[in-house]
């Protein structure tokens, strides 16, 4: 799926979830912290939200951040089993990052673990959870680097970090390779 339809997705799950809760833009914009007139440009294609303004607009619209991406939002795998084949798939809007969700209803799940492959230049913005958040990151395959609270951290294949989620923290693969990252947030932020 190419970075405008994925955009396109999003826009328009936003605004069918807004709708269906019978949101005005001013509660959503209020509830995710942002203007009416950004998620107006938001839903009408005039603009693409960050991966942190996602997260907020679902936290917002009381919703997991995978259904605003999901192509089947309700389709849910049985007893904790998830196939490969069936995973979740989040398709972020720069087009160089993709996560795959692990587990089947991660909301009512204690923790919430993803892959994500993140192509060459891939990166996050800076992220900071809610209190109490714990975040678990693991290389499988390539090297990211880690900014959290300030400190600069090379990741390469079988590193791993665990940190307060609650800190300002982000990543970038400045790597001319492709890598995959498992991470594991608890409770669930997406």
């Amino acid at each position: 799926m190419k970075k405008a339809q994925i955009q396109k997705n999003v826009q328009e799950r936003i605004f069918k979830f807004r709708q269906e809760r019978g949101l005005t833009l001013r509660q959503l914009a209020e509830d995710a912290g942002c203007t009416p007139s950004y998620i107006s440009q938001v839903e009408n294609g005039l603009t693409a939200p960050s991966l942190s303004m996602v997260g907020k607009l679902a936290f917002a619209l009381k919703i997991p951040v995978v259904d605003l991406f999901s192509e089947d939002p309700n389709h849910d795998q049985i007893d904790g089993y998830v196939c490969k084949s069936n995973r979740k798939i989040i398709k972020y809007p720069d087009g160089k990052v993709t996560s795959q969700v692990l587990v089947s209803r991660v909301s009512t799940k204690k923790m919430e673990p993803l892959i994500s492959i993140i192509k060459p230049g891939g990166r996050s913005d800076s992220i900071s959870h809610p209190i109490g958040t714990e975040e678990f990151v693991l290389i499988m395959k390539g090297e990211i680097d880690f900014t959290y609270s300030d400190k600069k951290i090379h990741l390469a294949e079988g590193d791993s970090l665990s940190f307060n989620g609650a800190l300002p923290h982000s990543w970038v693969n400045n790597s001319k390779e492709t890598a995959e990252v498992l991470f594991v947030f608890s409770p669930p932020i997406w």
